[in-house]
């Protein structure tokens, strides 16, 4: 992603510059979700597990399949963006160059991307999954679930994620440098539902969204990571 600054991209170059701000709203909300969420898992621990654990394991059941659609769709939109004409497309001003060299963002990438989970679950995932198979995919044990176990575990390591992480990531980098825009996953939104939308309530729910997403989804990696190095 090149390194510019926004007001170089934005439609009306003499624009004064935008201060940097904090909305309190998403702020607020924010922190308070998590707070709560903090206090529940404190103050009653098995009751926050038993309610994850039925929750996600209802969503799997009668949801699995949508992840799997949806990873495939990122797949193709990515595939579609990177050798269509919008794969030429500068994150930046069109005068502007890389910050770094091709190696190392492709570092930097996979240092994020993959990180302590490869370490362990490149070896562990394949394993659970040959002794419990997804559901409905073949017996435990077995050379079908052997297969199964490879398949799903390039599945999750291979192209789809990359896929969800690239559009993601070119979203925000287009609506940031390209664009002009505020560095929130609101602005990415701009396109679909308009600028006062995005900068309105429905704005503000996405922004929650985004902040509780990835607040816990670090927390869970950490946690993780944490625990296997300390066995």
């Amino acid at each position: 992603m090149t390194q510019v600054d926004p007001r170089s991209c934005t439609e009306d170059p003499g624009a004064p510059p935008e201060r940097p701000r904090t909305d309190r709203t998403v702020f607020g909300i924010g922190a308070a979700l998590a707070l709560l969420f903090v206090v529940w898992g404190v103050a009653a621990p098995e009751s926050l597990r038993t309610t994850a654990s039925t929750m996600i394991g209802a969503l799997m059941r009668g949801g699995g399949w949508g992840f799997i659609l949806a990873a495939t769709a990122f797949v193709a939109f990515a595939l579609f963006l990177a050798f269509s004409r919008f794969g030429r497309i500068k994150l930046g001003a069109d005068d502007e160059e890389p910050e770094f060299r091709t190696v190392s963002w492709i570092a930097m990438m996979f240092s994020a991307g993959m990180g302590i989970g490869l370490m362990f679950f490149g070896v562990t995932e394949p394993l659970t999954f040959f002794r419990s198979p997804p559901p409905g995919s073949a017996a435990p044990a077995t050379t079908e679930s052997m297969q199964v176990a490879m398949a799903t575990s390039l599945f999750h390591w291979t192209l789809h994620p990359w896929a969800i992480y690239a559009v993601v990531g070119l979203a925000i980098a287009y609506s940031t440098f390209r664009r002009g825009r505020r560095q929130l996953i609101s602005q990415a939104f701009v396109p679909l539902i308009g600028q006062k939308a995005a900068d309105g309530a429905i704005g503000k729910a996405i922004d929650i969204l985004a902040i509780f997403a990835t607040l816990f989804g670090s927390a869970a990696s950490l946690g993780l990571g944490a625990f296997q190095i300390g066995g």
